[in-house]
């Protein structure tokens, strides 16, 4: 769960590599807006030699479960192309049935990832403070045309966080899938999201009371997060690079995990 006692004084921010002062730090709980995105390429499948849905179903369910109770959803699925599958965002009740529901479908085709992030943004409209993307995925794609590094500007930008739910896989026979965790670690990392690895085969009889822990935590930090308004005139309209720390260590346990670049807002009329 996040932590609910931490005070601006305990953070070192720096901008650009100078040291920046913390005008206002704050909790904030309030309802968020949930993008799941889940893979059904062939890479999906049982196995190379197997057809159907391999592990990418129990993780898909997962991190369905770990999206805050009061949060609205989108459910989406995309292989060579984005494909909606709910209208809009709804209630986190209406679109369990929907995620039970992809198994009736045929893992199968090429995988635009990178394309179908991007595609889907646009479902947020007007950005909302928490707004995030649920992305179940083995991390491979072999289709698209836009590149991380302009899609984790476009995330940054519009201020989306990506958690990732990895979908592990036995044996990773492209370069594609190879380099994937990687990348998408990277969406994750640079937008305060963070990446789920799940090892199923380790957890056995106890997997029900493990998922429903590791989902109740993932969740909390969903729900919960601190809002930061930094003094960044310095920066003038270029983008800045963020690092945070806890300052003189005063908690070496915790972690922090925040958007690694900021642009500044635009001035108010």
């Amino acid at each position: 769960m996040a932590r609910r006692d931490i005070r601006a004084e305990d953070l070192d921010v720096t901008v650009d590599g100078k040291r920046t002062q913390v005008v206002s730090f704050s909790l904030n709980s309030g309802p968020r807006r949930i993008i799941m995105m889940v893979d059904t390429s062939g890479s999906m499948h049982a196995s190379p030699q197997r057809r159907g849905w391999g592990i990418a179903l129990r993780t898909a369910a997962f991190a369905f479960n770990s999206v805050p109770s009061n949060a609205s959803v989108a459910l989406l699925t995309f292989g060579d192309r984005l494909r909606g599958q709910t209208d809009g965002f709804q209630d986190r009740p209406k679109v369990a049935s929907k995620v039970l529901d992809l198994a009736k479908q045929e893992p199968q085709g090429q995988t635009a990832l990178f394309d179908s992030i991007d595609q889907a943004l646009s479902l947020f409209q007007a950005p909302q403070l928490g707004d995030a993307i649920y992305l179940v995925t083995d991390g491979g794609d072999n289709k698209s045309k836009v590149s991380p590094k302009t899609l984790r500007e476009e995330l940054i930008a519009h201020g989306v966080r990506v958690f990732v739910f990895l979908v592990p896989i036995e044996e990773p026979l492209t370069v594609e899938e190879r380099e994937g965790p990687s990348l998408v670690g990277d969406l994750a990392a640079y937008t305060g999201g963070y990446v789920v690895r799940i090892s199923w085969h380790e957890i056995g009889a106890d997997e029900q009371a493990w998922a429903q822990r590791a989902a109740t935590k993932i969740s909390g930090q969903v729900q919960s997060m601190y809002q930061m308004e930094l003094d960044i005139s310095s920066v003038g309209s270029s983008k800045g690079r963020v690092k945070a720390g806890f300052a003189g260590r005063k908690r070496g346990n915790d972690t922090l995990a925040y958007p690694r670049q900021l642009v500044p807002c635009a001035p108010v009329p």
